[in-house]
């Protein structure tokens, strides 16, 4: 039945009117309003908003203008990524990438579509439809009768303007039970209430309004539609939970659900980092200062799925708590919560003079944290260096020996060599004590986290020997290949344009492994980071191949004379022979690993270069 009331929509809109939106639209610029899309050679590729994964395998082919994911294998158009993601009917997802492309459509189309049957099921229909119900009474109620005069009072003084009430549609819900009867007037059916998780039920089994003298925050999903309250007590009473929210209903699942994510999606995908912040308040605070990258979760830590949906929008996110010695813990606690949860990068954002963010908005102003939110951000680690300052003496050396014990056992779990290296000077150069002593207690502390790959070694044994203090020296071969691969993790250019050359392959094995793996690695990253790429490297020779070569004073950016002599330097004064057999140990491994995009390349390049071989032996005949 369901098909054939898709088909009967779908006959609503004409076709020239579907087709209008369709090539209207660039499907990749509707699917980055749901997920972080990042590009690798003909397409994008991000984490599949239909189920959770840890790699990549969602893609994007913006030349065919469809999606697809190899591992739950949903794909189509950009319709049909809508329906899915939305869970709207044909006809309704065709408005809705209408809108979400700012493509105009004519009235008539537009009005015979309000009437048409919603694919959702009619109970989550009519709970959607509760709720907005609901939302416009609360906020009636608080902005335009004496009941909500005390709450848009505190609203006021709290510093929300009337136009920032309105925009998040705020409410109050009185201690007059008021929801009812107007539910009851359009004859909603009782049972529906029970399930809407707006009302309780007595030992009677009557029914009475849930938020009775609260302030109420409407909850809204990813479309922006409310699907749940928390509502904040006006009036102290110890008998009853400061903040109230609804239960979990048919429309609502608390762990998938973020504050103001509906707004701040868009934002957070511009500004390239999503502000967790510690309440709703705070939220609001950064917000009409201009921070609209701000987001709140419905408990004290944020649960896989949040943590899943953030990471599909952004790779940065940054706490930003209340300022005092409590918030402080809890941003020490999230921190610990979040790091092995997720692979975003994580900061924070540190209040001053212990103050919470709509605290500090309030005493200097909205100018003041715009600034402290837009260029304050510090490390996971620089937050620590803080954090355990308190409650110590650090004049006192127990104190300072328990300080720099903390510092390195979080040091410790820091996957960058030069971050800890950057860390490890820091200490030493602040308590005056030896580096290398230092990095043998981190060493200590890494052996015991069970990363003892990336030990540190100490300082003196990377100093030059007198008398052998002059720099390796390479074959002119082998600098060729240096800076060429140096060159082309650091540009998708270059990347790019070796792409074409299928013969291409470096003399050394080193090398070639190098680049190898640099390819798999830029099909999840889009960008190179040289302490990330580093996890990619098991082999310790490659690892310390890879160091030497960030070392290295390559000064300027790539230039197409440069990378030409490189080319020419590596193909054609190294021997062919090699070469055919280093392409063919290459697509020997690269068939092992099933990866047909790169086996079909380096056949190409084999072929090539057997050709060449061939024409080399008939010029000799």
């Amino acid at each position: 039945m369901e098909i054939k009331r898709g088909d009967l929509l779908s006959r609503r809109i004409p076709e020239e009117v579907i087709e209008k939106v369709r090539t209207g639209v660039n499907i990749v610029d509707i699917v980055s309003q749901y997920v972080q899309l990042s590009k690798s050679g003909k397409n994008f590729f991000g984490l599949c908003p239909f189920h959770e994964e840890k790699t990549p395998s969602f893609s994007v082919t913006e030349q065919k203008q469809i999606f697809h994911c190899f591992s739950c294998h949903r794909g189509g158009n950009v319709f049909k990524f809508i329906m899915e993601i939305e869970n709207l009917s044909f006809p309704d997802a065709v408005l809705r990438v209408a809108e979400l492309g700012n493509i105009q459509l004519d009235a008539d189309v537009l009005q015979s579509q309000n009437g048409a049957v919603d694919s959702e099921s009619s109970e989550t229909t009519q709970l959607k439809q509760l709720y907005a119900d609901a939302t416009e009474l609360f906020h009636h109620i608080l902005i335009n009768t004496a009941m909500g005069e005390e709450a848009l009072q505190y609203l006021h003084k709290r510093g929300l303007s009337d136009d920032m009430i309105t925009e998040f549609k705020l409410g109050f819900a009185p201690q007059k039970e008021l929801l009812l009867p107007f539910f009851q007037e359009k004859k909603v059916k009782q049972e529906l209430l029970r399930k809407s998780g707006l009302f309780s039920e007595t030992a009677t089994g009557d029914l009475r309004g849930r938020f009775r003298g609260r302030v109420l925050f409407p909850i809204r999903d990813m479309q922006g539609k409310t699907v749940a309250f928390s509502g904040r007590l006006l009036a102290q009473n110890q008998k009853q939970p400061k903040y109230l929210n609804s239960p979990e209903t048919a429309i609502f699942n608390k762990r998938k659900v973020l504050f103001n994510f509906d707004k701040a999606k868009t934002e957070i995908r511009q500004k390239q980092f999503v502000i967790l912040f510690e309440g709703f308040m705070d939220v609001l605070a950064a917000y009409r200062a201009g921070i609209k990258n701000g987001v709140a979760s419905m408990g004290t830590s944020l649960t896989n799925e949040q943590i899943y949906l953030l990471e599909r929008t952004t790779s940065k996110m940054y706490l930003c708590y209340d300022g005092d010695s409590p918030g402080q813990t809890a941003t020490a606690r999230a921190l610990s919560l979040l790091e092995p949860l997720t692979k975003m990068t994580l900061g924070v954002i540190r209040m001053p003079e212990a103050l919470d963010p709509d605290e500090y908005v309030r005493k200097y102003g909205e100018a003041a944290f715009k600034e402290l939110a837009q260029n304050t951000h510090e490390t996971g680690l620089a937050f620590y260096l803080h954090y355990y300052e308190q409650g110590r003496n650090l004049a006192n050396e127990d104190d300072q020996l328990a300080y720099i014990a903390d510092v390195l056992k979080q040091l410790a779990g820091v996957t960058s060599p030069i971050e800890r290296d950057l860390y490890l000077n820091q200490l030493a150069k602040r308590f005056g004590v030896d580096k290398d002593s230092l990095a043998a207690q981190l060493n200590d502390f890494m052996r015991k986290s069970g990363n003892s790959k990336a030990l540190v070694k100490p300082a003196q044994a990377s100093r030059p020997v007198a008398g052998n203090a002059s720099p390796k020296k390479y074959e002119r071969v082998e600098k060729a290949e240096r800076l060429l691969l140096y060159r082309l993790l650091h540009s998708a250019n270059i990347r790019l344009k070796l792409r074409q050359l299928p013969s291409y392959a470096f003399v050394h094995d080193g090398y070639q492994e190098l680049y190898t793996i640099a390819e798999g690695y830029f099909n999840v990253y889009p960008e190179y980071e040289t302490a990330r790429f580093l996890d990619f490297l098991d082999d310790e020779g490659l690892r310390q191949l890879l160091i030497g070569l960030e070392l290295e004073n390559y000064s300027g950016e790539e230039n197409e004379e440069e990378f030409s002599d490189c080319v020419r330097v590596i193909m054609q004064q190294s021997p062919l022979e090699q070469r055919i057999k280093d392409v063919k140990q290459q697509l020997a491994d690269a068939k092992r690993m099933n990866n047909e995009e790169l086996v079909t390349k380096l056949t190409i390049g084999l072929i090539e270069l057997l050709r060449q071989q061939q024409s080399e032996k008939s010029a000799s005949l």
